[in-house]
This record gives structure tokens, sequence and C-alpha cells, in this order.
């Protein structure tokens, strides 16, 4: 195996680690709350409605709201776009945008599911949406670079 791909690799685990922990790395179950009662309040499956609610305090006067949707939007795109460039680098089946596509959503909901039953955050579709187009992202880098 050449430097360049134990480098890829190693950075690519070192990526995925600190996702995890990004990710999975928060306050589990509320205390006198049931735990279904959790998971349902925890749980959106209507696409654009969480996108949307943040869009709307993109106009907001107060400064703390604006921040909290722009961490919201733009960090569910930003954090994944390495995720879009390392895969078809580390693996050679996923050199088509259509299987990042696949492989990363399929992560994603993963990703989502398992916070939703861990109570380690919330299971949202527009997480899994935007998460996606960053990986579109980072592959059209990795396409830019490839060449």
């Amino acid at each position: 195996m050449s430097k360049h791909r134990q480098l890829h690799i190693c950075l690519f685990a070192v990526y995925c680690a600190v996702m995890l922990w990004l990710l999975f790395h928060r306050a589990g179950a509320i205390e006198g709350v049931d735990y279904w009662e959790q998971v349902s309040m925890s749980l959106n499956l209507k696409p654009f409605q969480t996108i949307m609610r943040y869009a709307r305090l993109l106009d907001s006067a107060r400064p703390y709201l604006v921040r909290l949707a722009v961490i919201n939007l733009f960090g569910n795109i930003i954090m994944f776009i390495p995720l879009g460039f390392f895969l078809p680098l580390v693996i050679s089946r996923l050199r088509r945008l259509w299987r990042v596509i696949l492989a990363t959503a399929a992560i994603i909901t993963l990703v989502e599911i398992t916070q939703l039953l861990t109570l380690m955050g919330s299971c949202d579709i527009d997480d899994l949406i935007l998460n996606v187009i960053g990986a579109v992202v980072g592959y059209g880098l990795f396409r830019l670079i490839a060449k």
C-alpha cells in the first residue's frame, strides 16, 4: 500500500472518529419523561420542516438566533463535505456520484436512527438532506482534484 493511500485512510479514520464524537457526545435521556415520548419528540420525518424553521431565523433581529440557524443549516452541510471527498478516495467502488449519495444516505440514516434510539440526538430527515448535500459538494471537490 502506498504512503499516499495510508495517509488517506488515516485522515479518513480521524475524520470518522471526530464525527462520531460530535454526533454522539451529548446528554442522553431526560429524567422523568417516558422513553417512547422522548423518541417521538426527537423525530421529524417531514422534509424541509426544520430547514424552513432555521431559514426563517436567518431574518431574526436576534444575533444568537441567526447564529443558531447558520450553525444548524450550514454546519450540517460543511461537516459532511469530507465524507463525500474521502469515500471515493478511500473506496474505489464509490467513484460514481450516485454511489456516494447512496452510501452517504445509508450512513446518515444509520446515524440518525442510532441517535434517536439512544436519545443522543434527534432523527431529522432534514439532517439527512443537508448531510447528503455536503457529501455531494465533497464529491465535487474530489472530482476536481482527481482530474
